[in-house]
C-alpha cells in the first residue's frame, strides 16, 4: 500500500502516558503498509518520534518503557480511604515541590535521562532512518524551540520537561520546557522538514490524544487555574489542527489522567484500534 501512498509526515502531539497511543499509531499505520516520510514530535510525542526515527527496535523499547521513576497521578485513587488520604498528600507535596524546587520529577532526573538516551541509542536527530524533529518551549523568551539535529536526549527532554514537573534543560540562554504549552501540533515544522536536497512531504497528518472531557471536581481556585489552562490548551490545540491535512483522532476506553502511566498499555492499543477503525479514511486521504 505504501507504493501508491503520497509521502506524508506525522505530527505526534503531546498529553503525558495518552501519548503512547502514537506506539499503536505508528504500529497500525506500518502494519497497513504506511510509513511516514518526515515525523515530529512534541513532548510525549517528541520521545516517540526520536525514539522511531533512531531506534529499528522501536515498537519494543516503548513498550517496555520502564515508568517507575516517572512522577505518580494524585488522580489514581479508586474510592478506598487509604488511597484518597495518599492522593490528596501526594497533591499537597506536588505543591510544595513546585514551590521549593522544580517539581516532583527532579529527584529522577538522571534516571529519566538515561531512558531517554536508552531509546534514542545515544544518537543524533540527524541520524534517524527518517528526518525528526521535536518542539520546545523557552520560558525566557516565550518563543518555539525546533530541535532537528543534535543529541536526542537533550532534544527529547526539553520537549516533555513538564514545568511545575520537570526541571527545565538550560542551554545557552534559554529556559527549554515542555512544548505543548507553545504549539502542540507544530504542522509547519512537519511541512518543511525533509532531508538535505530532498523534497518535502505533500501531506501533514496529525495525531490527537486529547481527552477533553466535562469537570466535576472544581472546588477551589487551583482547581480552576488547572482546569482553565487545560481548556486554554485544548482551545489551541484544536485551532492548530486545522492546518493538517489529516488529523486520527485516538480515543480512549476511559478517562485517563496524563500521569496514570499504569495505563501505558491501554494506550498503545487504543491507537493501534484508531488506525484500523479509520483505515479506509485514512488510505483516502493519503493515497487519493
Amino acid at each position: 500500500m505504501n507504493s501508491i501512498a503520497k509521502p506524508f509526515a506525522l505530527v505526534l502531539t503531546g498529553g503525558g502516558v495518552r501519548g503512547m497511543a502514537h506506539v499503536g499509531v505508528l504500529r497500525g499505520l506500518n502494519a497497513i503498509g504506511l510509513y511516514p516520510e518526515a515525523i515530529v514530535g512534541v513532548s510525549m510525542g517528541g520521545i516517540i518520534a526520536a525514539t522511531y526515527a533512531l531506534n529499528p527496535d522501536w515498537y519494543r523499547a516503548l513498550r517496555r518503557m520502564d515508568t517507575r521513576t516517572f512522577p505518580e497521578s494524585p488522580k489514581s485513587a479508586n474510592g478506598e480511604l487509604r488511597k484518597i488520604v495518599r492522593s490528596l498528600l501526594a497533591s499537597e507535596r506536588l505543591v510544595r515541590e513546585m514551590l521549593l524546587g522544580w517539581g516532583a520529577g527532579e529527584e529522577s532526573l538522571e534516571a529519566g535521562k538515561t531512558l531517554l538516551r536508552e531509546l534514542t541509542l545515544g544518537r543524533r536527530l540527524e541520524q534517524g532512518r527518517v528526518p525528526v524533529a521535536t518542539v520546545a518551549m523557552d520560558l525566557i523568551s516565550g518563543q518555539r524551540v525546533v530541535f532537528d539535529s543534535g543529541d536526542a536526549v537533550p532534544a527529547t527532554y526539553a520537549s516533555a520537561a513538564v514545568p511545575g514537573l520537570l526541571p527545565p534543560l538550560k542551554l545557552h540562554d534559554q529556559l527549554l520546557a515542555d512544548g505543548t504549552f507553545v504549539d502542540d501540533v507544530p504542522v509547519d515544522v512537519a511541512r518543511g522538514l525533509r532531508r538535505e536536497g530532498g523534497v518535502a512531504a505533500e501531506r501533514v497528518m496529525a495525531i490527537d490524544v486529547g481527552q477533553m472531557e466535562p469537570a466535576t471536581n472544581i472546588h477551589n481556585g487551583f482547581h480552576a487555574i488547572m482546569r482553565a489552562v487545560e481548556i486554554c490548551h485544548n482551545a489551541h490545540a484544536h485551532s492548530r489542527f486545522r492546518h493538517a491535512d489529516a488529523v486520527l483522532k485516538v480515543t480512549f476506553p476511559m478517562q485517563i489522567n496524563m500521569l496514570d502511566f499504569d495505563c501505558k498499555r491501554i494506550c498503545i492499543a487504543a491507537g493501534i484500534r484508531a488506525v484500523r477503525q479509520q483505515q479506509q479514511t485514512l488510505m483516502r486521504l493519503l493515497c487519493d
